[in-house]
């Protein structure tokens, strides 16, 4: 009796199964503990932490060339026996011989028609930046951008100054542009420039404002950005491992999105080292 019991449970639970399996083809039916499972939505995330946005393939691509500036003399100060982090002749610096002669060397790096195809020259509101981009692009319309400025240490040479006293200091550089050669240093000025936000602005989220603004807001599609080492580092996507050399461009494609990222083509490609000095 007790084999017949058992046989016939074995039995009971094959026929259960076997309805379960065919009731799982119809339409309409769920599992019996579908109320408990819940989804959840999975972020994509790069190396640094910021979230994936996709890419629209139906938005054209911007060309953007990253430029660092030529040699400071926040670089060079170790040379002249000056404390970096602290001597005052620094403050917001110029270039030095060798940057000068960088800045102006720079177009012979790039091919004549990337340089005529230049729509719109970009550059951080810092001297050594705007100096290295009046030498290079004497002939472009230029933007004073605000976000494209050295953040994050509180060296004198990124301490910035109000931006008629930079204007000042260029004054004869500025009188040998042509005249419809322009210089908007005012559309995308902070009112309470020059406030130093090191402390609370996110360095990643201010570039990608910037970022967005170029393609979004502005019609040029092929833009020449000058600003410095860590803002390279944090515009191009995944970039913390590159070393920017001094006024040397850096070809970048721009996405709807706000991505940069590296152009694969030439030799200037990179236009980076895996070291180089601040």
């Amino acid at each position: 009796y007790e084999a017949s019991r058992q046989q016939a449970m074995k039995n009971k639970i094959r026929g259960d199964r076997k309805d379960e399996n065919k009731n799982s083809c119809h339409p309409n039916w769920k599992s019996p503990d579908h109320k408990n499972k819940t989804k959840t939505m999975v972020i994509r995330r790069r190396i640094d932490g910021s979230p994936i946005v996709p890419i629209d393939p139906g938005r054209p691509v911007k060309r953007v060339i990253l430029v660092r500036h030529g040699e400071s003399m926040g670089q060079a100060a170790r040379s002249k026996g000056w404390d970096r982090q602290t001597d005052r002749r620094l403050l917001d610096c110029r270039l030095t011989f060798k940057g000068v002669s960088q800045a102006l060397a720079l177009r012979k790096l790039l091919q004549p028609k990337d340089v005529d195809s230049i729509q719109l020259v970009v550059c951080s509101p810092l001297t050594r930046a705007l100096e290295t981009a009046l030498l290079a692009f004497p002939e472009k319309s230029m933007l004073v951008s605000y976000d494209m400025r050295e953040l994050g240490t509180k060296v004198p040479e990124n301490t910035p100054r109000p931006i008629s006293q930079v204007l000042s200091d260029l004054h004869e550089l500025l009188q040998e542009r042509p005249k419809d050669a322009s210089l908007d240093e005012t559309s995308l000025q902070p009112r309470d420039w020059p406030k130093d936000y090191s402390p609370s602005v996110i360095k990643r989220d201010r570039i990608r404002n910037a970022l967005h603004y170029l393609y979004h807001e502005r019609e040029e599609t092929t833009i020449a950005i000058v600003c410095h080492y860590n803002v390279i580092r944090s515009a191009i996507i995944d970039g913390a491992k590159l070393r920017p050399m001094n006024a040397v461009p850096i070809p970048c494609m721009l996405y709807s999105n706000g991505d940069l990222l590296l152009c694969k083509e030439g030799t200037i490609g990179t236009g980076c080292e895996k070291s180089a000095s601040l």
